[in-house]
């Protein structure tokens, strides 16, 4: 039973492991819980090997968990998948564009299997290829797409539904500061019409713009969740950070969400080693 008051996306308690070949298993995502509201942001930030991209594919159905629940407006992502994919829009790191349409009729295509009317899935079609700068490009074949291109034909793949909930991850990966731009702005109109983002990124500069909170993990765990500013006054303070960037020479700068990041799983390697 669901009501107009619960966030579009709920994790709960989400565990994913695996079973290694020489035995034994890895938990590569342990225990994670959060929720993204209406119009929120909330980005998944740590290093490779964080957990970022399993969990991801735990919430958006490609992998079963282990343990825990997934909720994309109110349906089970297991229990009901199509109900809950109707209502999500996915990035994930891989290619997944299909090489058998061009650049417009993959757009058209993915939006019609959202139940649009064609006429409204061309219409948004032509809106996002103009928004991403593929206008020269509409009606090229997938396979003469720089990485990069093909990268903003994915995001922009991810939104032409419309989706209550949508899941990036590193979206920006592979674009030109420009495009990266434009995507942040696309993100922000997105967020306006009430759309819940999970955004998971490696840049900081990303994380502090788009995200109103930031979930940070590492070795699978979630470390904290809060807003970014909330992180860094509560972990780091606002004292001048100081760094020796070569021999003799130190940079300083104010605290940021690495700052934070690099404070956490520090202490969480730490206690690991003990």
């Amino acid at each position: 039973m669901t009501s107009s008051n619960d966030p579009p996306l709920r994790v709960v308690h989400l565990t994913k492991r695996y079973r290694l070949e020489r035995g034994g298993e890895l938990e590569a995502v342990k225990d994670v819980s959060f929720d993204v509201a209406r119009g929120e942001c909330v980005g998944l930030l740590g290093p490779n090997g964080a957990g970022k991209s399993t969990a991801i594919h735990c919430i958006t159905g490609f992998y079963p968990a282990s343990e825990g629940q997934v909720f994309v407006a109110g349906h089970d992502v297991w229990r009901e998948p199509k109900r809950a994919r109707q209502e999500l829009g996915v990035c994930t790191q891989e290619d997944t564009l299909d090489s058998d349409f061009d650049v417009t009729d993959q757009l058209v295509r993915h939006g019609t299997y959202f139940r649009l009317p064609w006429k409204v899935a061309e219409e948004r079609a032509a809106r996002l290829v103009a928004r991403f700068g593929l206008s020269d490009k509409a009606h090229d074949p997938i396979e003469s797409l720089s990485g990069g291109l093909r990268r903003r034909l994915q995001v922009a793949r991810a939104l032409v539904s419309e989706p209550k909930v949508l899941v990036l991850d590193e979206p920006t990966t592979g674009l030109d500061p420009d495009a990266r731009r434009a995507l942040w702005d696309i993100l922000k109109e997105a967020r306006k019409r009430g759309a819940a983002i999970l955004l998971s990124t490696h840049y900081m500069e990303e994380a502090e713009r788009l995200c109103d909170r930031i979930a940070l993990l590492d070795k699978g765990r979630l470390l904290d969740l809060d807003t970014p500013s909330q992180l860094v006054e509560k972990h780091v303070g606002r004292a001048e950070v100081e760094e020796e960037v070569r021999p003799g020479v130190v940079w300083k700068r104010a605290p940021n969400l690495e700052d934070v990041f690099l404070k956490l799983a520090g202490q969480r390697l730490g206690e690991e080693a003990a």
